[in-house]
Formats: C-alpha cells, sequence, structure tokens
C-alpha cells in the first residue's frame, strides 16, 4: 500500500496487485442468453418497461432548458472563454532584443537558454520544479515514480538501463545522456521545444539541439506553445507516432471536425493549453501518483483553474434534457463522446511482443510492415499489432492510478498490470471512463520474479540490443547500469498497460446513444457489480414490464372501444 500527500492530506493507494482490474474484453455470452424463448419474451418486457418509462420522464422534460448557469451549446460563453482570452495575449516582438540574435555556436541549446534567462530570470528555477523537467514525481518523498526514475512501461520499458540518449530526445532540457546529468543547471533547460514558432526547432538524441536549426532565428521568433510544441514529444509516445496513447497523434495537427472538435480549426480552433494551462511552467494535468484537478468551479475570486474537466467550460448541465444530464454523476462526458479512439487514420499500438525481437536475416537487422505501413515486426522491437478505430474499455475511475516498480516482486496474477486505475461503482468520486488496453509481453527475472531494465540503446559490442540482438547480454548489462540485482535468468511474461482516453472527442451527432450500452449488446459488459437497464436481467423488473404493457394494450382498447360505444349511443338519442 502506497501512500501520498498533497497540501497536508494523506491518501492510500493500492498497488497494481491490490486492485484487481475489471475485465477487460466482453467475457462473452453470460448464462441468461442462452436461455430459452420464455426468458427472451421476459427481456423484451424489461426494455419495454424502460422504454415507457423513459418516454414518460422524456416528455415531462422535453423542452425543458438546462439549468440557469450552465451552457448548453458549444461557442457559448464560457465555452471558448479560455481559448479566446489566452490568444489576445501578445508576447514582445523578440526580434528586437539584442540577446537573442547571438551569434550561437551549432547546436548550442543552453546558450539559447542563458540569453532568454537575462529577461525571464524566474523561469529557470519554476521548471526546475515541474514534472517536464523532473521525469518523475517533484516530491522527493516519491522521486521513484515517474520515467525518470523505476517505473516500468509497456513500450521501450526504462531509459534506467543506459537508455537515456534515446528516450531523453523528447526531454525538455539538453544533455541528458547519462544518470550524471545535473537538474540544477537552468541553462541545461531547453526553452525552445515548447516555445518555438517557426516549425524549425530539431533536437537530437540526449534532447540536443540539432546543429542545423538557426538558433538565433528560432530564439526571435518565440510565443504561446501550440498543438505542433506538445505533440512533438507527447505524440510520439511509446518511440513512435502514435504509439503509446491512442488519442493522441499527428493527425491532430490538421484534424477536421470529424476528429477532434477541440483542436479542428473547423470547431474551436483551440490549442492544448486552453486546457493545460499553465501557471509558473507547470501544466495542468496528471503526475504519476495524483490525478488531474478536476475542480470546476473557484473556490475564491480570481482563483485560477485549469481546464482539465469538462464541466469547467461546459457546465455539469449541457444537455437540454433530465436524462442525459444525470448521466453526469457517474458517466465521463468522455465516455459518450468519445466513440472509438484511433479515429484520426493512423492506427494505434495495442500488442508488443519482446520476446520475438533479436531475429536476424542474414545477420542483419530487419522490418516487417503492414499494408498500412505499420510495423508488425522489427528485430529491434519485436511482434507488434496496430489498430485503427478501436472501441475503448471502460471503466470505474476517480482520476487515481497505482503503478508497479522495477523494484517490485511481481504478483501472483497473470498478466501483470503495470499500472491500474483506482474506483468503482460505489465510490461517489468514480465515473465510467474510456480507456486504451495496451498489452505486452517483457522480460522478467525469473527467480527473483521481477522485471528487468535491459541495455537496447548503445553501441555495437556494448550489449545493446538494438545493435547486438542478444537479449542475455542485453539484460545482464541493462541491470548492471541500473544498480539492481540480476539472477542471470530470464523468461518473459504478459504485461498490461492502461491510458484514459480524453483527446479525439467527436461532434455531439456522433456520441453514443442510449442502446449502446442499454442493450444486451452493451458496450459496458465488461462492468459489473451494478444492475444497468437494458443490458442485465431481472424477472421482477420482467413481469412489470409485461405487466405495463399489458395494462397499456388493456387500456387502450378499453378507451378505443369506450369511444366507439358513446359515439354510437349518442347517434341512436340523436334520432
Amino acid at each position: 500500500m502506497l501512500q501520498t500527500e498533497r497540501n497536508g492530506a494523506t491518501t492510500q493507494r493500492p498497488s497494481p496487485s491490490e486492485h484487481p482490474p475489471e475485465a477487460v474484453r466482453d467475457p462473452g455470452p453470460s448464462p441468461h442468453r442462452t436461455e430459452g424463448g420464455a426468458s427472451r419474451l421476459l427481456a423484451t418486457g424489461t426494455r419495454l418497461l424502460i422504454l415507457i418509462g423513459s418516454a414518460a420522464i422524456l416528455s415531462f422534460n422535453a423542452g425543458a432548458a438546462a439549468p440557469q448557469g450552465s451552457t448548453g451549446t458549444p461557442g457559448e460563453h464560457p465555452y471558448l472563454e479560455a481559448h479566446i482570452k489566452a490568444a489576445q495575449r501578445y508576447t514582445a516582438d523578440h526580434t528586437q532584443f539584442q540577446a537573442l540574435k547571438g551569434p550561437f555556436p551549432d547546436g548550442d541549446g543552453p546558450a539559447v537558454t542563458k540569453a532568454c534567462l537575462t529577461c525571464h530570470n524566474q523561469a529557470g528555477q519554476q521548471v526546475m520544479g515541474t514534472k517536464h523537467w523532473l521525469w518523475r514525481v517533484p516530491d522527493k518523498k516519491y522521486e521513484e515514480y515517474g520515467k525518470g526514475g523505476w517505473l516500468i512501461n509497456n513500450f521501450c520499458i526504462s531509459i534506467r538501463g543506459g537508455n537515456y540518449p534515446a528516450c531523453t530526445k523528447c526531454h525538455a532540457g539538453y544533455g541528458w545522456k547519462d544518470s550524471s546529468f545535473d537538474f540544477t543547471k537552468t541553462e541545461n533547460e531547453d526553452c525552445l521545444v515548447c516555445h518555438d514558432t517557426t516549425g524549425d526547432y530539431m533536437k537530437d538524441e540526449a534532447g540536443l539541439a540539432n546543429p542545423a536549426v538557426p538558433l538565433a532565428d528560432v530564439a526571435q521568433h518565440v510565443g504561446r506553445p501550440g498543438i505542433a510544441n506538445c505533440g512533438g514529444c507527447h505524440f510520439a509516445g511509446g518511440g513512435a507516432d502514435a504509439t503509446k496513447h491512442g488519442d493522441l497523434d499527428e493527425s491532430l495537427l490538421n484534424c477536421k471536425i470529424d476528429e477532434d472538435v477541440h483542436l479542428s480549426k473547423q470547431g474551436a480552433g483551440m490549442d492544448c493549453v486552453d486546457c493545460h494551462t499553465t501557471e509558473g511552467h507547470h501544466i495542468a494535468g496528471p503526475d504519476y501518483l495524483l490525478p488531474a484537478n478536476m475542480q470546476e468551479t473557484p473556490e475564491y475570486p480570481g482563483q485560477k483553474l485549469g481546464h482539465m474537466s469538462c464541466a469547467s467550460c461546459h457546465g455539469e448541465a449541457p444537455h437540454n434534457s433530465f436524462v442525459l444530464n444525470r448521466h453526469y454523476r457517474k458517466v465521463a462526458c468522455q465516455t459518450c463522446h468519445i466513440p472509438e479512439f484511433a479515429r484520426g487514420g493512423l492506427a494505434t499500438n495495442m500488442w508488443w511482443d519482446w520476446s520475438t525481437a533479436g531475429k536476424t536475416k542474414d545477420g542483419r537487422a530487419y522490418e516487417v510492415r503492414d499494408k498500412d505501413g505499420d510495423v508488425t515486426y522489427a528485430t529491434i522491437h519485436g511482434s507488434m499489432v496496430w489498430k485503427k478505430n478501436v472501441v475503448p474499455t471502460y471503466r470505474f475511475w476517480d482520476g487515481r492510478m497505482s503503478f508497479m516498480l522495477a523494484t517490485d516482486k511481481l504478483p501472483a496474477e497473470r498478466p501483470v498490470w503495470l499500472n491500474q486505475t483506482i474506483g468503482s461503482y460505489n465510490d461517489p468520486n468514480s465515473k465510467i471512463w474510456p480507456f486504451k488496453v495496451h498489452e505486452g509481453n517483457q522480460p522478467y527475472d525469473t527467480q527473483l520474479d521481477k522485471l528487468v531494465v535491459p541495455h537496447l540503446y548503445g553501441d555495437k559490442g556494448s550489449g545493446a540490443l538494438w545493435v547486438d540482438h542478444d537479449w542475455p547480454s542485453a539484460i545482464k548489462t541493462g541491470m548492471e547500469i541500473a544498480g539492481l540485482p540480476y539472477s542471470g535468468h530470464y523468461g518473459f511474461v504478459r504485461t498490461n498497460m492502461i491510458w484514459p482516453i480524453t483527446h479525439m472527442v467527436a461532434p455531439a451527432k456522433e456520441a453514443l446513444t442510449c442502446v449502446n450500452c442499454h442493450s444486451e449488446k452493451s458496450r459496458l459488459a465488461g462492468l459489473k457489480g451494478f444492475y444497468l437497464p437494458g443490458r442485465d436481467r431481472s424477472r421482477g423488473i420482467d413481469f412489470l414490464g409485461w405487466a405495463a404493457v399489458l395494462i397499456t394494450c388493456v387500456a387502450v382498447v378499453a378507451h378505443g372501444s369506450g369511444r366507439i360505444f358513446f359515439k354510437a349511443r349518442k347517434k341512436r338519442g340523436s334520432k
């Protein structure tokens, strides 16, 4: 059991093994689906009861406006308020600053940073306290949590096995090539990776600036981070475009409104930082142990909020329907409004099998690609599966995650969950959220029963898997560099990771409808422990459903017969 603290409050955090996952896939037909015709008839009764009840509620609420103070229409205040205010913030004309005219030696990013800090004299210290700089939880008490710490992932596994230069190409700094990197030197920070507006800036291994970049020109044309700045790293998470997240890839740079209503220029035309707002270089969003701040209303006048919650712009009752607004209590907006992920034409990685890596043809590394150009086998990575338009997995989630470290002993359950959602139906803070579940197969120590940290990146003869293609050497070398014990015996174990889906929001017309969940073929088939009308069965409710149908039929017949009888009687009386 882990504990985390923020502002003096202590939270108990289960480890992944203490939190068994709910079903990832539809477990298949439930026993009641194989029953006879009478049972199916009763199930129809349940649906009819639901329809009758829903019709009554909807008719009562038809045409009713959302509660006062909420916003029901995208584009209305305060939907775009954050974006408009941010777009109105203009920075100074940096071409007028002598310090930025250089000349800067080729690839000398630290020289540019020193020039930036002559004016932005607080920025250096601000950046040092952020997770984008540290790559771990800023609190020293939990600094092992983060990609710069002992977290293991399902993609390139860990940077700690001497893999720094390959991974830190996406670090907001210069020169993180090994564990000796100095995090206290402000000149090691990279201002341009987030603030370049030219599109000419590029980073090389260990995060160094590419020598071909005209640093003086880029430094004089800086501004507010755009989608390309954030996406330069986050779209390529996991080693390549669209690999990790499923809802973040390069298609979002110029997406149509059907892919994302917020980022599309045809839609709201927003940037990442409109929701991931920044204060003192701290970018709003989750860290590894603490959830994103989902606060929706200020606690005091002038309080600056991030826009991590949909309700911070759309309000808590954005629909003109009581029934739909009521769903907000237990269903995240993303669940209905992101029907699939990887919807922009690029497939996302769903399976990565490291056990097949190392095979060569005629002594050389090789790749196999599918018809879409996605790598299905690579000597340096193993076997992979890519998918588009993927229906998410659904879980109850309160915004927190638990994580496994390289130093943890593996749980008995298989597959091993490297991270795990926290939440349940009975938790008032939990809602149904959509997720991408990524499956993998990676090396572990069969004697110590722990995951290993292989050496992937390096020179020929260094034992690096990507050049020497030998698992025993890669694991032995990586564990030595990481300073972790290793028995010398390894195997492969199935591992899963889970990622929340929050981007690629579809237009309202493409949102899920009632039958996507409230039916026998429910998307929520994997969520158990509660009664879901239309998906689940109850003989008592089935009986009431048919009783309501029967009563309705009798009432209709009686009413119609009565009208016919009294009309005929009236005609006879008038003669």
